[in-house]
């Protein structure tokens, strides 16, 4: 599936094909959120989970950049270029 047919896609739909086929990479809290990061595709996609509500608000697909910018200080990225 492509970005934009994966932003197009309904909510339960982003979350079925990224828990079925995305490979997990970090998490990060904000605020009341627990963030999980998948490769999926050829593209990343944040998942954000409210553990109060037991429920996915969100899934928000991410280029390359982003996930730089956001996890530069989370992980060593140069293991994701070999």
């Amino acid at each position: 599936m492509k970005k934009a047919d994966f932003e197009r896609s309904p909510l339960n739909e982003q979350v079925y094909v990224v828990l079925e086929s995305g490979k997990p990479i970090t998490v990060r809290h904000f605020l009341h959120y627990y963030i999980k990061l998948y490769s999926y595709s050829d593209f990343f996609v944040e998942l954000w989970y409210i553990p109060a509500t037991n429920k996915i608000q969100k899934a928000e697909a991410l280029g390359i950049d982003d996930v730089l910018q956001i996890y530069k200080n989370d992980f060593d990225i140069s293991e994701l270029m070999r």
